[in-house]
């Protein structure tokens, strides 16, 4: 008796760290990291005890950390460990099905990103999951966007939200608007991105800081840079920096620098 409530005191701890950890992704990476680790850690040690799906789930959200703080390699060691253990429940399967796609983004393998994502899609359907296929109908948008290929990213954006209820949380919401919105500017259709984000912004004011309101700020500064309101432009940067900058691992960081940059060797009005 008590070795069971042990086993399954660990289990729940497990479980605990990796919704922890998944629910600090997009206001702290550290964090993130950190409970990550220690969930595979205490997976790993406690390996025979807990249900394969769990240390499948717990290997999962290690790999999706290691992807977003740009560390690629061990990312892929990790759900490689994933993929070669068992899994019966489908959510946890979908789930590293839509990690995996979004490390093949990360690294431009944009085929089987889409086959991976498609995969995903059909199984979030077969269980009548319209939230679970609208996350992965954005996903499949950003890898079309990578892609370049503007047309399939907006037609995967408008499907997300054609998906979503009244009920869908706020999270989903603002990061499928907001990848609607920096499509239709790489589409060069600034007018509706500006009608995009101005409809959408109440949604992002409801995030506290962190790397999502710090993105909405980026969209903003370009898009206000393909307008022509370079002030405001500077601006939005600043602010998008002051955001970003507390994450000195965050691979957007560097490329938000660097933007910045050229955007300060562009010629100014007078």
């Amino acid at each position: 008796m008590v070795l069971q409530h042990k086993r399954a005191a660990n289990a729940v701890r497990v479980r605990e760290m990796v919704d922890a950890a998944f629910a600090a992704r997009y206001q702290d990476l550290g964090a993130m990291l950190t409970i990550s680790s220690r969930a595979v850690a205490l997976a790993e040690e406690k390996f025979h005890e807990l249900p394969p799906d769990l240390v499948v789930a717990a290997w999962t959200q290690y790999g999706n950390a290691l992807r977003i703080a740009g560390d690629y390699e061990k990312a892929e060691n990790a759900l490689n460990r994933a993929t070669a253990l068992p899994v019966s429940d489908l959510p946890t399967k979908i789930h590293l099905l839509e990690v995996t796609a979004s490390l093949h983004r990360n690294t431009e393998r944009f085929e089987s990103a889409t086959h991976f994502l498609t995969a995903a899609a059909e199984a979030y359907k077969s269980i009548g999951d319209s939230l679970g296929e609208a996350r992965t109908y954005n996903l499949l948008g950003l890898v079309c966007f990578d892609w370049k290929d503007w047309k399939r990213a907006l037609s995967a954006y408008q499907t997300a939200l054609n998906l979503l209820g009244p009920d869908t949380p706020v999270d989903v919401v603002a990061t499928t608007g907001h990848n609607m919105v920096e499509t239709l500017i790489a589409d060069g259709r600034l007018a509706a991105g500006a009608s995009a984000l101005a409809i959408l912004e109440p949604f992002f004011r409801r995030f506290p800081p962190g790397s999502l309101t710090a993105k909405t700020e980026w969209l903003r500064a370009r898009l206000c840079r393909g307008l022509g309101q370079l002030s405001a432009a500077r601006l939005a940067y600043d602010r998008a920096y002051a955001l970003l900058s507390p994450e000195p691992r965050s691979p957007d960081l560097a490329e938000l620098i660097r933007e910045m940059a050229e955007f300060a060797n562009l010629p100014q009005p007078a």
